[in-house]
């Protein structure tokens, strides 16, 4: 009776996370955009999402507690080694408590949901629940798209509204042949105006075709890797051909200015800049890297002073509640920029400043090495499994260049992969291997 009754919470659980992960998506793909048009206050919404979201999977980890040797695999055991050692780091030197509960929650949210996409990995997942999350990511993102259209001054080149969770119905529409779907999606990611999101797009429509021709022709991996190599920058290049096709025809059909897309980004030169007169004096003090990285480079540099500063932090990070303070001319408007930030955008950058170089370097290690080996065993993956490796292969450089710590569906499509198609990536497989290399070495 006691078994039935836990089974009977745990599928409970599972619904209130489902429907949880809804109202997330609800608030993340429109609330950002809202805010432009009334005083909607999506950031306490989002935040309070996210609590509720934490204790629902903290409740359901507890209840499969018996399985959690199962569940932790090295990159899992990684996350834990960030936390610990960030938040230890952080007792030391001066911090901020505020943010160092944020920093925790972080990567606890993130432990969290990987975990927990892990053990849901162990039962079949129904496609209804991918269809369900999907649709509603479309119909939130779509809410959004209208909202900045409608909404004067966004339309600079300046705002994104984060699309990355579009990736997962254009996933769910290949797969499943619903082009439709697909194009919609696509669409999307051309509205947000995020620059990796839209590289992803393309690696992952090249990811299909490739493992299409491959089924059909009964090529090898390698073969896949020649065909995604080849195609990605194509499609990028068709994409970006049909959306500045589009805009100038619409902005010469309306007598209106063209509108900037995500394309216009990719580029050295100035797109935007907050009506600064252009001059080739000033245009010259500007660091063309921050340009393209938009300031990301910035953060990097900040890494590299910590590890000449310090040894210890190199190696230990900062800590949990520490703050960094970034510095470089700005490309909008050719003025110095210094403020003081407690969330870098990269991140390997995040990680090396809270929990030292070492564990940033294995996380990201260990995070491209996952793609990579879902990238290679894609080939075998169907329904549901081929759409949650798409997603988690074209997510990964936003991944990197955006730690999305607090995103649980990112986080929950990973750990469903790391089962599905790596189900020799476990701790119990890697001490067997090590425990199997020492016998031979001592034999």
């Amino acid at each position: 009776m006691l078994g039935v009754t836990t089974i009977t919470i745990r599928e409970w659980l599972l619904r209130a996370l489902l429907a949880l992960l809804v109202a997330y998506v609800l608030f993340f793909s429109i609330g950002y955009t809202l805010e432009y048009r009334v005083e909607l206050k999506a950031v306490q919404w989002l935040t309070a999402t996210r609590i509720a979201l934490l204790l629902l999977a903290c409740g359901y980890l507890w209840l499969v507690r018996s399985e959690i040797r199962r569940l932790i695999d090295p990159f899992a055991l990684c996350i834990i080694a960030v936390i610990v050692t960030g938040a230890a780091s952080g007792l030391f030197g001066e911090k901020y408590w505020f943010t160092y509960l944020r920093h925790l929650f972080q990567y606890s949210f993130l432990l969290a949901f990987y975990l927990l996409g892990r053990e849901v990995a162990l039962r079949p997942i129904p496609h209804a629940a991918i269809k369900a999350l999907s649709g509603t990511i479309l119909v939130g993102y779509a809410i959004a798209t209208v909202l900045y259209a409608a909404t004067p001054g966004l339309q600079s080149g300046s705002y994104s509204f984060q699309p990355n969770l579009a990736l997962l119905p254009i996933a769910s529409g290949l797969t499943s042949g619903n082009w439709m779907i697909s194009l919609l999606g696509s669409v999307i990611v051309v509205v947000g105006n995020k620059r990796a999101v839209y590289i992803g797009l393309s690696i992952m429509v090249a990811v299909y075709i490739a493992v299409m021709l491959e089924r059909k022709w009964d090529r090898t991996v390698l073969m896949r890797f020649v065909v995604v190599g080849l195609t990605a920058p194509i499609i990028g290049a068709a994409f970006g051909f049909a959306v500045h096709a589009l805009t100038s025809s619409m902005a010469s059909f309306m007598s209106a200015p063209t509108v900037p897309t995500v394309v216009d980004r990719f580029t050295l030169q100035q797109t935007f800049n907050r009506g600064a007169q252009i001059d080739a004096a000033q245009e010259a003090k500007i660091d063309p890297v921050v340009r393209l990285t938009s300031a990301r480079s910035a953060e990097v540099r900040v890494v590299w002073e910590m590890v000449k500063r310090s040894p210890a932090e190199a190696l230990f990070g900062q800590g949990f509640g520490s703050q960094f303070t970034v510095e470089y001319i700005s490309p909008n408007n050719y003025e110095p920029v210094r403020f003081d930030r407690d969330q870098a955008d990269l991140a390997p950058v995040q990680i090396a400043l809270t929990s030292g170089v070492p564990l940033a370097l294995i996380f990201t290690a260990m995070l491209c090495g996952m793609v990579l080996m879902a990238f290679i065993r894609i080939g075998s993956a169907s329904g549901v499994d081929f759409a949650l490796a798409l997603f988690s292969i074209g997510l990964l450089l936003d991944t990197l260049l955006g730690l999305h710590a607090t995103n649980p569906v990112c986080w929950l499509a990973l750990g469903i992969v790391s089962v599905r198609l790596l189900p020799d990536f476990t701790l119990e497989c890697a001490v067997s291997s090590l425990k199997l290399r020492w016998l031979q070495q001592n034999a």
